[in-house]
């Protein structure tokens, strides 16, 4: 039986490359779909210009495509993940029918992504093994994405980091489509990866430290932030994005775990990841590099400064790892929202000023990206950013 391509849309642009692998199965060949420079302009095509900008560009880069004439559509499944609360994105499946059906692919499947028990009918059956490549697959993009940001900026020969990045990820790859990974044998990785970044020659430069906190999809995507690690990366800073487990953990633990049903179910899973996390962390800070406290110990450091039942969306976790960051000396930070996205907006720049009375140290600039803004007005704000003394 031919296997069926399963089209995602790019979100996690470090973690995807090895998080893909979660979805390899005998029934599934997963693809992460590439940039669309008219993903915009596509989604506000077929869908409602009133949408969040997260889900105008989904939109736009799934109908895409599906018109690049590369898939074979009889064969071809779309997928979507689902937080499941307050978030528009709970109901970006439907938004999705509905744009495929004005642009003529109405009988495309759609699957989703969620641990909420939405969308039965059409939900992706997740296996213990798939849960495992992808937390296994999450933490090393996790140690990847902060070794590789704290090397590049400093490295003696231009291209050295990249290329140990790109070896990493073949290497990786390879293995988590091969047998199950032992827990030992995550710690030896987590130990040689840290220490072959640290390995680098390295020389001492001045460098800007900016840090990124926000939405998920804008802050980890690319296509959501008009590509804000490389225009960084491009005018010589360092950059560091807080990884993607403790956004992880900070969803089971909010999200999920509060429900009885399925927080006896995966109560484990939240222990699990928590403690590998730890250990990947512990990893990182005996090579030399700096890394926000596991989340164990991450979500007691804004007690007192941030309500802990402040967790619709992306909640308390934007100010907190905002307020790691300053405890790391990085004290500029872009805060990045996406337009439409009231509950980050609410939750999130809800806090800035309280952040700002507390760290008065810090520079916080937020930044929101639209489907009507200029790119030019999002680096006028980030210019500001770095001019900041």
């Amino acid at each position: 039986m031919p296997k069926t391509t399963i089209l995602i849309p790019a979100m996690l642009d470090f973690h995807f490359p090895l998080l893909r692998y979660a979805f390899c199965t005998p029934r599934y060949t997963p693809v992460i779909l590439e940039d669309c420079p008219d993903a915009a302009a596509l989604g506000l095509e077929y869908a409602h210009n009133d949408l969040c900008y997260p889900a105008v560009l989904i939109i736009g880069q799934m109908l895409h495509a599906l018109g690049s004439g590369k898939y074979d559509l009889s064969s071809t499944v779309l997928m979507i993940p689902q937080a499941g609360d307050a978030c528009r994105g709970s109901n970006y499946l439907h938004m999705i029918r509905k744009a495929l059906q004005r642009a003529g692919y109405g009988k495309v499947p759609i699957l989703s992504l969620n641990l909420k028990g939405l969308e039965e009918d059409t939900k992706l059956h997740i296996t213990p093994a798939m849960i495992h490549r992808a937390v296994n697959g999450a933490l090393l993009s996790d140690l990847l994405m902060l070794a590789y940001h704290q090397t590049l900026p400093y490295q003696q020969q231009a291209g050295e980091a990249e290329a140990l990045l790109a070896r990493w990820r073949e290497r990786l790859g390879k293995r988590l489509q091969g047998s199950r990974i032992t827990q030992r044998e995550m710690k030896a990785l987590y130990d040689e990866i840290a220490l072959s970044f640290a390995q680098i020659p390295r020389c001492q430069r001045q460098v800007q430290r900016i840090g990124i906190v926000g939405e998920l999809y804008v802050k980890y995507c690319s296509l959501g932030n008009c590509g804000l690690v490389s225009y960084l990366h491009s005018r010589g800073c360092e950059v560091y994005v807080n990884g993607l487990s403790w956004y992880a953990l900070y969803y089971l633990d909010t999200h999920i775990i509060e429900d009885a049903a399925s927080g006896r179910l995966l109560l484990p899973l939240l222990n699990w990841l928590s403690r590998m996390q730890t250990r990947m962390v512990e990893s990182l800070r005996n090579a030399g590099f700096q890394s926000a406290e596991p989340y164990d110990r991450l979500h007691r450091t804004g007690q007192g400064l941030i309500p802990y039942g402040v967790h619709t969306a992306d909640g308390w976790l934007i100010s907190w790892e905002a307020v790691q960051l300053v405890q790391l000396g990085i004290r500029k930070v872009l805060c990045v929202q996406p337009f439409g996205c009231m509950p980050n907006h609410i939750c999130g720049k809800g806090m800035y000023p309280n952040l700002q009375r507390h760290f008065p140290q810090a520079h916080l600039v937020s930044v929101d990206y639209d489907t009507s803004g200029s790119l030019v007005n999002v680096e006028n704000r980030i210019q500001m950013l770095l001019d900041a003394q």
